[in-house]
């Protein structure tokens, strides 16, 4: 099992309102060698700019037709349709959401990320116990 930090754009796409209203779960586009039971943080880019959310990955190599329907939660309707150019997806399920302060781009920066997350990445010590410190295992 990896742990990994994936960035998500809110003015992309409205994660919280997905999660709430899909009950804690969506599907990604997979460019990464995700496995089940692997551990994503989801770092909520500008405005937000810290990790919200703790999720686990239940599958992966999904196609298209059997994404979960989100096309309400994009914000524009170009940015869903380049949604659908990829056709390899992973599903994720909320474990955890934490909106403390100690969370944001600087502590996390203080702890050994590298820059705010662009792309996916596997967490690494000592940024992995610090995650952990706010999302109990």
């Amino acid at each position: 099992m990896r742990h990994w930090i994936i960035p998500a754009n809110p003015q992309r796409y409205k994660l919280a309102e997905a999660l709430k209203e899909l009950n804690g779960t969506i599907d990604w586009r997979q460019h990464n060698k995700f496995e089940i039971g692997d551990i994503v943080y989801i770092y909520c880019s500008k405005p937000i700019s810290q990790i919200v959310y703790k999720m686990e990955v239940i599958a992966t190599d999904i196609t298209k037709e059997y994404t979960i329907a989100d096309k309400q939660y994009w914000n524009t309707p170009s940015e869903f349709k380049t949604s659908l150019t990829h056709n390899r997806f992973y599903r994720i399920s909320l474990l955890a959401e934490n909106y403390t302060e100690k969370l944001i781009l600087n502590d996390l920066l203080n702890h050994g990320l590298n820059g705010a997350p662009q792309g996916a990445l596997v967490v690494k010590e000592p940024l992995l116990s610090y995650l952990q410190e706010f999302f109990k295992e």
